[in-house]
């Protein structure tokens, strides 16, 4: 055994740096959003992407759907995300598919027409289809109808102004409401109206400008009491490089004549440095009086390697001064979006995968803490994944580290050309000399190995205050230690042992530093 402790010590030593690696990226890829927060419970998968296609029922039960081979399959779940119920419908269903499903009744668009379950048209040529909690709204020839869904007839609210593509609707509280864009270059007008039993009602109009060149990308509202809350994101063009988006808000209280400004949102990154980039799908609603926001946004992660960022969902909730608070609410290395709260502790969205996506829920409620999942294979597989691809860092910092070992290899080789018979000796001097050059060189050029990606990418235990000194004298003890065994277990000379104290410290040190030379 003791013939072999030059390489076991080391070994030891190496090991337990790589499997710290690996600790820290499992750790990271199954880090929870937000302190008490759930991770990601998965409740089902859908092929449809075009938005959230999860219904809230009556009995706060949910249906979500997906389509298999042309045919609609809808599965219903209770409060522990179990299905329930299961059902299909023989209609012609794709991803672009819009569907309202309110108890054995079915009503869908095709972006064509608007039929029922057995195939019959209601409306043709309907060019929007809105299917809400308890309301289908649509438009056809520039007007917007809402049809009622048990005799299928059709109410005219409104003609909409030439220009007017799209409609954003609200259902909260005080019932149901409308919201109109249009604009024409970079002057834009909006208009909320309140749809009442007899007809519709105006209640808000504004004009407001953006900045030339950007265009509107989506736009959501909510209605609390008198008061009103918009929110949009824009979109402006570079003549080089990516795209810029900005999101706006304004708070106004209805019927009033206040002319106040927009103000942008930033909303900073809850688990990193500045601010969120790419808002998109963001969705107002009213807590204890106050605007409350969720959205996805591109953010700070740790589920990827190399790549720091990835879209996840985050809620920010406005307090009565102003000030902004952002939380994160899913924590995926996929594409997130289309949030929606199901109710004031959780969030429902859907993770982009490609033919199928996930559908997702997380949750501050401790049932659902519980029943999120803890380490999956995914978690496993990607903890390996980023460690073995951070381990190939390695062979980069021990080439860097060429400027530590080069001077006790030309000492070595100086000794080895020199014919001075106390030298075939082996004096104790050569071999402290050599070790002595090496660690003077390790010192000089600590910086070109301990650069500033380590200090932000490695865990605390490895960049406290004095770090890298401290790493550096107990890898060197070690390393004498396992070198010096070899004296009498193998009889090595100084130039050997030399090269066993280096290796074996480059070796150990960048086992745990090595990695985040990124």
């Amino acid at each position: 055994m003791r013939k072999h402790l030059f390489w076991i010590i080391p070994s030891i030593i190496i090991a337990i740096g790589i499997f710290s690696v690996f600790y820290q990226n499992i750790t990271n890829a199954s880090e929870p959003p937000d302190e008490g927060w759930s991770r990601a419970l998965q409740i089902g998968t859908t092929t449809v992407n075009n938005g959230l296609p999860v219904q809230k029922t009556n009995d706060d039960k949910l249906i979500i759907q997906t389509y298999e081979e042309g045919q609609l399959l809808t599965k219903t779940l209770n409060n522990n995300f179990e299905v329930v119920n299961e059902n299909s419908y023989d209609i012609p269903f794709d991803k672009w598919t819009q569907v309202f499903i309110q108890e054995n009744n079915l009503i869908y668009h095709d972006y064509k027409h608007i039929y029922d379950q057995k195939g019959n048209i209601i409306v043709s040529d309907a060019k929007r289809f809105y299917p809400l909690k308890d309301t289908i709204l649509y438009t056809k020839d520039n007007t917007l109808y809402k049809l009622n869904q048990v005799d299928k007839t059709s109410n005219k609210l409104m003609d909409l102004k030439d220009g007017t593509d799209e409609i954003t609707p609200f259902e909260g509280k005080q019932g149901l409401y409308l919201m109109t864009k249009n604009s024409i270059n970079n002057n834009v007008e909006i208009n909320v109206y309140a749809v009442k039993a007899k007809g519709i009602e105006q209640v808000h109009q504004e004009k407001f400008t953006i900045t030339f060149g950007q265009i509107i990308n989506h736009i959501d509202f909510a209605v609390n009491d008198q008061e009103l809350t918009y929110a949009f994101e824009t979109q402006q063009k570079q003549s080089q490089g990516p795209p810029q988006f900005y999101t706006y808000y304004k708070q106004v209280t209805i019927g009033s004549n206040e002319k106040f400004p927009l103000e942008q949102l930033k909303f900073n990154d809850p688990a990193g440095n500045g601010n969120l980039s790419e808002v998109g799908s963001i969705n107002i609603s009213y807590r204890d009086g106050n605007p409350h926001f969720i959205f996805n946004a591109s953010g700070y992660t740790q589920t990827k390697f190399k790549e720091n960022t990835a879209f996840n969902i985050y809620s920010a909730s406005m307090s009565d001064n102003g000030d902004v608070e952002v939380f994160r609410k899913s924590n995926t290395p996929d594409v997130s979006g289309n949030p929606q709260w199901l109710d004031e502790s959780t969030v429902i969205w859907l993770d982009l995968k490609g033919e199928s996506n996930d559908i997702n829920v997380s949750s501050s409620k401790p049932a659902i803490v519980d029943k999120a999942p803890g380490l999956t294979m995914d978690d496993w597989i990607r903890g390996l994944g980023k460690t073995l691809g951070m381990m190939s860092m390695t062979v980069i910092t021990i080439s860097i580290s060429s400027i530590w070992f080069i001077w006790p290899v030309v000492f070595i080789v100086i000794m080895q050309m020199s014919k001075s018979k106390k030298l075939d000796e082996d004096p104790p001097w050569i071999f402290y000399t050599g070790v002595g050059i090496y660690m003077l060189a390790v010192f000089i050029f600590k910086d070109y190995i301990f650069v500033q990606s380590i200090y932000l990418n490695a865990p605390d235990y490895l960049t406290f205050n004095g770090s890298s000194y401290v790493f550096i004298l107990l890898s060197a003890m070690i390393a004498y230690i396992a070198a010096q065994s070899t004296k009498k277990t193998r009889d090595w000379n100084a130039s050997a042992r030399i090269s066993c104290f280096v290796g074996a410290h480059i070796l150990m040190l960048l086992s745990f530093f090595g990695p985040y030379f990124i």
